[in-house]
């Protein structure tokens, strides 16, 4: 998008590097920033924010897994007071975050014990309203039957040529006046390699025989197009 609106305001064209390292490194954020900064080697941390406590998830009694991000002090808080350890808000190893993450391991066993009291239905109730970044982690299922998800039309569904109908994930990006909905079911091999070649390359019939016959390319033919 950079590159287009460059191409724009100048006339200029660029190449665009974009390499999964780089994207690696680049996504790593405060675990890299730690690292170059303070010479912090990385930890395994599970679930776990290494610079931010509480920020993990937790077990509920019906052996589900909540995800609760206290990311500063107000949230800390909000979820000290929603489930009523306002207890944790006068222990000085909890002032601030700093604390919380010297003393990372006692304030996660507390919360641990208070979140393994209540069901996960109970915990997303209390929770629900006040600002506090949460939520359960799902399988598949749970995903993919979750109300918000078929709200945002995140399911994709159409049928293919060969398997019948095929449902995928959608688009996250939603536009106000275009329609990213549609869609085609996904290529069988070579099933566009001609209409690419002469619509859009301007190949001939012959030269096109020609690649096919010295096997350069495969071409569909129209009944195995048609399944």
């Amino acid at each position: 998008m950079a590159a287009l609106l460059h191409r724009y305001k100048t006339g200029e064209g660029q190449k665009i590097d974009c390499n999964l390292l780089s994207s690696q490194v680049s996504i790593m954020t405060h675990i890299a920033a730690n690292y170059l900064i303070s010479g912090w080697e990385a930890r395994r941390w599970g679930t776990g924010h290494e610079s931010i406590v509480p920020y993990q998830a937790f077990k509920t009694k019906d052996d589900k897994y909540l995800i609760v991000g206290a990311g500063n002090q107000n949230l800390f808080e909000i979820l000290c007071k929603r489930i009523s350890a306002e207890h944790l808000l006068e222990d000085s190893r909890y002032q601030d975050n700093q604390s919380r993450v010297e003393n990372r391991e006692s304030l996660i066993a507390a919360l641990s014990e208070i979140f393994a009291q209540k069901e996960m239905s109970v915990w997303l109730e209390t929770f629900e309203g006040y600002g506090l970044p949460y939520g359960p982690i799902q399988n598949m299922q749970q995903v993919f039957s979750d109300p918000q998800v078929l709200h945002n039309n995140m399911i994709q569904e159409f049928q293919h040529s060969t398997a019948g109908t095929v449902r995928v994930p959608g688009p996250a990006v939603k536009y106000s006046t275009i329609n990213t909905s549609h869609c085609t079911a996904p290529p069988r091999l070579s099933e566009h390699t001609q209409q690419v070649l002469q619509g859009m390359l301007g190949y001939s019939d012959d030269k096109i025989q020609q690649l096919h016959q010295g096997g350069a390319i495969g071409i569909l033919k129209d009944t195995e197009n048609a399944g």
